[in-house]
Parts: structure tokens; C-alpha cells; sequence
């Protein structure tokens, strides 16, 4: 990487904020110290969501036709029956006005067990049945009036309820099993439909955290479902290349100014002294390092460089860090374990931390080395509720009592550490204090 490494020496900005590439590599991953909320939450999976809906409208339709075929199949046997009893009823009042006898199986003039209402409907000389259950099981009655008495045919129901009991019963088995049937395929037809809308969604998310070259590509479904992946790649590209265009242009602004400033300092130094040179002197310095700055944000951007992770130990890769901000900090050394780093980019990244610990905190300022866990922490207000949840972002320092500064301290901090594939948070210690722990790969062979 060109000569802006090691800087350590300058001031390093403040919780400023990751660039857009910080938050780019899959999500926030090695280097991000933002939190991700994971998406939104719901209240469960399309995948069953579509499935209990099938189940539900298959339980409602099998529930619905099997009471049906159960009503219309006990109808039509009684209607059946009815037509039996009614044919042995006329046949016994034919036999009757012949002979004025009653003969027949169940045949009775004034039965004792005749329903009162069936005798009263049947009062007028018309023809009734009636079915009615009796101590014995069910049984349906026909009669007919004579003058003042009542002849009726008496016909046991028991086995055709019995018959109908059955066949409810299978119907309702017949039912239950084509519901199952029918919420298996259902489960199996909504099974792809929800992974291809979890695919557009895991999409959107990565493009949400920062990697617009993720794409859905092409997506079998529905229409609605094609045209919404086409519309979410096609917003990502339109993203892609608006960042890069601004990017680029950051980036060739930043080296236009390059040469003026640096002219600029040079001509400041030639000054006579004066507290007015040496206030310009002071102004064209910062000008110069905050133009380094933002060249070496615009590198990281464009993922032009490329770390070479070797075995290391890092006591003395943070002593060297420490020695060449000249800010007082102690190095606490628990467990010195080998990693697997890029020295010059830890000691960028460690000189980074000290220096907004020093900003923005109050001393004293600690330096811990524990099994590749490098933590910086200050005992000033602690670092601003939305460098935590947000991670940090250029030219914003967070909260006004963490001091002022350019931001870009911590974003240049993320991306060397993304580029050494080490994982970078921001939390606030419980008893007060800001602390950035920097999570380096262990060395499997040390």
C-alpha cells in the first residue's frame, strides 16, 4: 500500500463512520462493529404459513362434504324406509276394507306405542310416518286414521342407524386421511415458493448491508416473484455503479487536492516565524493529513489492496504502535498467542484506536493482549448510541461529549482490519468507558 502506511502518528479521526465498503463484504462481517438486526422479524414462515392455510381450507372442505354425503346418505335411506312402511301401511288398509281385519308383521289398530303426535296428524284419515326413538333402539312408524281408531306399521330402525353410524364414520376417516394428503402436497407445493421468496429476501438484505454486487440472477416462480428479483437487481446495479461513480469521484477529487495542499504546506514552512505561521503551518498539516486520510478510505473502498497474514506474536507489534503515537497508554500483556496478521496494518489499526481513545475519551487508556483479542478502552463517556448500532461512518463523530474530529479514524481502522480478515466491535465497558476489541485469526500451528 503507498507510503500513507504507517501513519500512526497522525490524529486519528474519531467515531466517525465505516465507508460503504466497510459494510460491503457479506454482510457486517470481519471488520464491522456495527450490530445487525438480522431483518425484521416475523411471525413465521411463508413455507407454513401457506401450508396451514391449505390444511385449513382442506380440514373445512373435507369437514363440509363429509357431512354432507353423511346427511344425504341418512336422508335417502329414510326416505327409502319411509316408502317400505307406507307400501306395507296401504297394503294393511286394503286387507282391512275387505275384511276388516288386520294382518301384517308389526300391523296394529290403536298400537300402544304409537306416538301421540303421529295419532293427531293422522286424525283426518291422511297417511304419516314418524321416526322416533324408543326404549329399544329407533323406530319408524307409519299410520293412517280409521274412523276413530288409528291403524300403523311398526318398522325397527336399528340397523340402518347402525348403518348410518358406519358410515359416518368412514366418512370422517375418509375425510381426515384426504386432509392429510392434501396438507402434504400443500406443505411439499409451498416448500419451493418459500425458498425462492427467502432468496429474494437474503438478497435484499446483503444488499441492504452494504454488498450491492449481490444479485438474485434468475428465479423460477411466479410472475410477481420474477419481476420483484429483476426489479431487486436491477435497483442494485443502479446502487453499484452510483457508488462507484461517487467513489471515483471522491477519490480524484481527494488527489487533485493532493498537490495543493502539499504545496501549500511547503510554502508554509518557508514563513518567517510568527504565531500566525505557525497557526497556518498547524491548518495546512491537518489539510495534508486529512487528504491522506481520505486517499487511504478511497484504497480500501476499491478493494485494490490485498493483505500477507503471517504467524506473529504481538507484544512487540503493539509496543511499536503504542511508542509511535507518543500518547501514554498501558500495554496489560495476558496471553500472547500467535495470530496470524499483517503487522503494519495492526499497528494502523491499533495507532487508530489509541489516538480516538485520546480524543474523545479521558486517560488512563489500556491496552490488552488476550489470546489474539486486542481490546483499547478509554474512561471517557463511552463511544455514542449510534456509532453502536450503526457501526462508524465518515465525517460523523457521534455524540457532541466524545469531542470533535473528522470520522475517519475508525472507518480507516475497520477496513485494515477487514483486510486481515480480523473482526472489529465497539462496545461500552459496564463501568463506564468506550473499548474497541479487535478479534485476530490464531495461528493454527502456534
Amino acid at each position: 500500500m503507498p507510503g500513507s502506511l504507517p501513519r500512526p502518528g497522525v490524529p486519528a479521526g474519531s467515531t466517525g463512520a465505516t465507508s460503504r465498503r466497510r459494510e460491503k463484504p457479506g454482510g457486517r462481517k470481519a471488520g464491522d462493529g456495527a450490530k445487525s438486526d438480522g431483518g425484521v422479524k416475523s411471525g413465521g414462515s411463508l413455507h407454513w404459513r401457506v401450508a396451514a392455510l391449505i390444511a385449513a381450507v382442506a380440514c373445512v372442505l373435507a369437514a363440509a362434504l363429509g357431512a354432507l354425503t353423511t346427511v344425504t346418505a341418512s336422508d335417502q335411506r329414510l326416505d327409502l324406509n319411509r316408502s317400505i312402511v307406507l307400501g306395507r301401511l296401504e297394503q294393511a288398509l286394503n286387507t282391512y276394507a275387505q275384511t276388516s281385519a288386520v294382518t301384517g308383521d308389526n300391523v296394529a289398530l290403536d298400537a300402544p306405542g304409537l306416538p301421540p303426535e303421529l295419532a293427531r296428524r293422522v286424525s283426518d284419515g291422511r297417511l304419516a310416518t314418524q321416526l322416533v326413538n324408543g326404549p329399544n333402539g329407533p323406530v319408524l312408524w307409519a299410520a293412517a286414521g280409521i274412523g276413530s281408531r288409528t291403524l300403523s306399521v311398526r318398522s325397527d330402525y336399528s340397523l340402518e342407524r347402525n348403518a348410518d353410524d358406519r358410515f359416518a364414520r368412514t366418512t370422517i376417516a375418509l375425510a381426515a386421511g384426504s386432509a392429510t394428503v392434501i396438507s402434504l402436497v400443500g406443505l411439499l407445493l409451498a416448500k419451493p415458493l418459500s425458498a425462492r421468496v427467502r432468496r429474494v429476501s437474503a438478497t435484499a438484505r446483503t444488499i441492504a448491508d452494504g454488498r450491492l454486487d449481490a444479485r438474485i440472477g434468475r428465479i423460477r416462480g411466479s410472475r410477481e416473484l420474477t419481476e420483484l428479483a429483476t426489479s431487486v437487481d436491477q435497483m442494485a446495479a443502479a446502487l453499484q455503479d452510483r457508488l462507484r461513480a461517487e467513489q471515483r469521484f471522491a477519490a480524484d477529487v481527494t488527489h487533485e487536492l493532493r498537490t495543493p495542499a502539499a504545496g501549500l504546506l511547503a510554502a508554509a514552512e518557508i514563513l518567517p516565524d510568527s504565531h500566525e505561521a505557525d497557526l497556518v503551518r498547524d491548518r495546512a498539516e491537518a489539510l495534508c493529513g486529512l487528504i491522506e486520510d481520505l486517499l487511504e478510505v478511497s484504497r480500501l473502498d476499491a478493494d485494490v489492496d490485498t493483505a500477507h497474514l503471517e504467524p506473529h506474536h504481538l507484544t512487540e507489534v503493539l509496543q511499536r504502535a503504542i511508542a509511535s503515537t507518543a500518547l501514554p497508554a498501558r500495554l496489560d500483556v495476558v496471553d500472547d498467542t500467535a495470530v496470524l496478521t499483517e503487522p503494519r496494518r495492526l499497528e494502523r489499526i491499533v495507532a487508530n484506536l489509541l489516538a480516538n481513545a485520546h480524543r474523545h475519551g479521558h486517560p488512563p487508556v489500556t491496552v490488552t493482549l488476550q489470546r489474539g483479542t486486542v481490546t483499547v478502552r478509554d474512561h471517557g463517556p463511552g463511544y455514542p448510541p449510534g456509532l453502536l448500532a450503526e457501526g462508524p461512518r465518515p465525517f460523523r463523530t457521534g455524540a457532541p461529549e466524545r469531542g470533535k474530529g473528522s470520522g475517519l479514524g475508525l472507518t480507516i481502522a475497520l477496513g485494515h482490519a477487514h483486510l486481515i480478515k480480523a473482526r472489529l466491535t465497539f462496545t461500552n465497558a459496564p463501568d463506564g468507558g468506550a473499548q474497541a476489541v479487535l478479534t485476530l485469526p490464531l495461528d493454527a500451528e502456534g
